[in-house]
């Protein structure tokens, strides 16, 4: 079997210098084709992409080197010649179709011939930047800068160099630029609108800040620096905590973190040191900060002094809290030591009343000191009221001669001898040490009363101002009413005793010669009826019964007043026994029968039988009496009716008239004392029957209420308890 033909070295080298070639066609279509597609896609993006050939500016660079020159950035400022050369050996090889369309050209031969017409200075000092980059070795430069168009619009552009894009030439520049013209114009509107935001809040009239997202303050207006003296190294990132009070530095920050941390507005209050180390409250409101995206940028605040705020509301509480013990008293003594007491310390550390008596002489009746160890030095300034006949700049004198309030916000202690009335004086109050004062009058109606006067110390190291002396003034007015008042009434119980004790002396002394005329009287009518013919007789008997009327009315006003008497003593004495009250009303209304013939009422009485309790046989005749008598007078001719009832544990008595009946102005007024439902011109007595009446059920645990339309009449009910309470007299 013949042998196969051996293959030759030549024909062995020659087949794989076949296959060489064939790959290496291979990988050169591949790069053909890849560097098409990267040149496809060059043209295609939108962003302007450019190559340039930097070899003759690199050979000016060796040039350079070999010279010597080791500072391009300054050789090329002291040789700007030197930079001309170097744009003039720059060659752009090609630009894609966004480079065209950015400047405006229509083919890469016009791009490519109007180059030096896009160049601005600004361009320029980046080509230098350009040549010191390639200078120092690095590959890769970006910068911001302007170029113009070809029809002479301003571009701002973002350049970006890249020495190593080019594959295997390292004297090729691949030159990329970006059109940042809007983010430019943004940042230059955020730049704008940032400055007059800080323009704005250094003019605010309240002290301002701003946050980064980590709760760094990285703004504080001028405001926050012109209050706490603060700067920017002092009072930015957390170094305004710095400024805040110790105890509420934490407490604040503690707040705010949280608050940082969920995004959220927040709201708190903390004293804020000012620069003259006066710590003030202020309240500190902030709101987050978004940007378009929705990502959160820190918080914007606001931190206003609330202190004269803060102080108005705690004058405003110590001036309600001052009214309700004003008003708890008419004893204007007790109430004005109990308003110096509460005046300090939230008004005063020392707080003194003088008042001014009747006679022109002034009394210091109250002083109080926040500090229970001043107890003997309080008992000092009470030697030392305001006197009229003092020195007149004393501040208390002051006010109650004036009549007008004196505020001295600083009491330099040169300034003492002033303001006192004798050495003796000086020293007390140099004792005191006071710093600032305030002496208010008290006025009511027209007259001063006396004089209230507050005084700071250094204990609380506060100064009075417009809004203590608004507050002072205000307590002084609420002082004298409650002062006035207290004399009014204090005047008013002193005319009713004198009132009281004259209608018990009078009504005394007018009981005393009636008895002697009733008995006169009844002995009179006898020896008549024996000694007078008959028709002289019924004369004298009719002159007789009318003086006889008159006398018994007579005796009851004198026993209502009495009565009155007995009860504003507080003398009226209760004797119970079993009494009818049926039997009662039928014996009293016997009594009334003569009385009711001569009015034209008829009297009518209901009962449904006995109705027996526990009273005053005489008190509830009294009772009885009082209300079929007002019956009858006010009734008009028409009917009267009085019933009796059984309820129970109660018994009720009701009297009815059809009469002229009571306005509805009148009527919660009929039981008080000398109260009338009638004018007395027409109807007598003296307004006390009611009065009396309703005192007397009182006494026995009973009521009495009445019912009344005008032109109808009036109802009066009394509800009486059958059996006493424990308790009752």
């Amino acid at each position: 079997m013949p042998k196969a033909p051996r293959k030759t070295t030549e024909g062995r080298r020659g087949a794989r210098s076949d296959d060489d070639r064939a790959a290496l066609l291979r990988r050169l279509a591949e790069l053909d084709e890849r560097e098409a597609h990267a040149r496809h896609i060059v043209q295609r993006v939108g962003v302007s992409i450019w190559e340039e050939d930097f070899s003759g500016v690199q050979e000016l660079l060796l040039e350079l080197r070999r010279q010597g020159v080791r500072d391009v950035r300054a050789w090329c400022s002291a040789h700007p010649d030197f930079v001309l050369e170097a744009v003039r050996r720059v060659r752009v090889l090609g630009v894609n179709d966004a480079t065209l369309r950015m400047f405006g050209a229509s083919s890469q031969e016009e791009m490519l011939n109007s180059l030096e017409r896009i160049l601005l200075p600004d361009t320029l000092k980046v080509f230098v930047e350009q040549m010191v980059t390639l200078a120092e070795g690095r590959p890769f430069l970006q910068s911001e800068s302007v170029a113009l168009t070809l029809d002479g619009r301003r571009l701002e552009v973002l350049f970006t160099f890249s020495w190593d894009a080019v594959v295997g030439r390292a004297d090729r520049v691949l030159v990329t630029l970006m059109d940042i013209g809007e983010r430019k114009a943004a940042e230059r509107a955020l730049q704008e609108s940032e400055a007059r935001f800080r323009n704005m809040a250094d003019n605010s009239p309240v002290m301002m800040w701003v946050t980064d997202p980590d709760g760094r303050c990285t703004y504080l207006n001028r405001q926050w620096y012109a209050f706490t003296g603060q700067t920017e190294e002092t009072g930015l990132g957390f170094g305004w905590l710095d400024a805040v009070h110790p105890e509420d530095a934490a407490p604040s920050r503690a707040i705010f973190v949280a608050a940082n941390a969920r995004r959220a507005p927040f709201r708190l209050d903390y004293r804020l040191r000012r620069r003259d180390g006066e710590y003030r409250w202020a309240i500190d409101s902030a709101a987050p900060r978004f940007g378009p995206g929705g990502e959160f940028l820190g918080y914007i605040g606001s931190v206003i002094d609330i202190t004269e705020r803060r102080r108005r509301e705690e004058l405003q509480r110590f001036l309600a809290e001052a009214g309700t013990a004003l008003a708890s008293t008419l004893d204007y003594g007790t109430t004005l030591s109990t308003l110096a007491r509460l005046a300090v310390p939230t008004l005063a550390d020392w707080c003194l009343v003088d008042l001014l008596e009747e006679d022109g002489s002034v009394r210091r009746v109250e002083v109080s000191s926040a500090d229970p160890a001043d107890g003997a030095l309080a008992e000092q300034l009470r030697r030392f009221p305001a006197r009229p006949s003092g020195n007149p700049e004393h501040p208390p004198t002051k006010a109650i001669l004036e009549g007008r309030p004196v505020l001295l916000p600083e009491i330099p202690p040169e300034r003492f001898s002033s303001h006192v009335h004798d050495e003796e004086h000086a020293r007390t109050i140099a004792a005191a040490g006071p710093i600032s004062l305030m002496s208010v009058p008290l006025l009511a109606r027209g007259r001063t009363l006396g004089a209230l006067t507050f005084v700071t110390t250094a204990r609380s190291g506060r100064h009075y101002g417009a809004v203590e002396l608004e507050a002072a003034e205000d307590l002084a007015r609420r002082a004298a009413l409650s002062v006035d008042n207290a004399r009014l009434y204090r005047d008013a119980q002193r005319a009713v005793r004198l009132r009281d004790e004259f209608l018990s002396i009078a009504s005394h002394e007018l009981k005393t010669p009636l008895t002697p005329l009733v008995l006169k009287l009844r002995v009179l009518w006898r020896e008549i009826e024996a000694r007078c013919e008959p028709s002289l007789a019924q004369r004298l008997l009719g002159h007789l019964e009318v003086s006889r009327r008159q006398v018994k009315r007579l005796s009851e006003l004198v026993d209502g007043l009495l009565d009155v008497s007995h009860l504003s003593a507080g003398r009226l004495r209760i004797e119970r026994e079993a009494v009818d009250l049926s039997e009662l009303a039928r014996e009293v209304s016997a009594r009334f029968q003569e009385e009711s013939e001569r009015s034209e009422s008829p009297l009518r009485l209901v009962t449904g039988g006995p109705v027996v309790g526990q009273w005053d046989r005489l008190r509830l005749e009294q009772v009885v009496s009082n209300l079929l008598s007002n019956a009858l007078k006010y009734g008009g001719g028409h009917p009267v009716s009085i019933r009796v009832e059984d309820t129970g544990e109660r018994a009720r008595l009701v009297v009815r008239d059809e009469g002229i009946g009571i306005e509805p102005d009148v009527l919660p007024r009929i039981f008080h004392k000398f109260e009338r439902g009638v004018s007395e011109r027409h109807y007598g007595g003296l307004g006390l029957g009611l009065y009396v009446t309703q005192q007397v059920l009182q006494a026995m645990g009973g009521t009495i209420s009445a019912e009344s339309t005008p032109g109808q009449g009036a109802t009066f009910t009394v509800e009486l308890p059958r059996v006493p309470a424990p308790d009752a007299p």
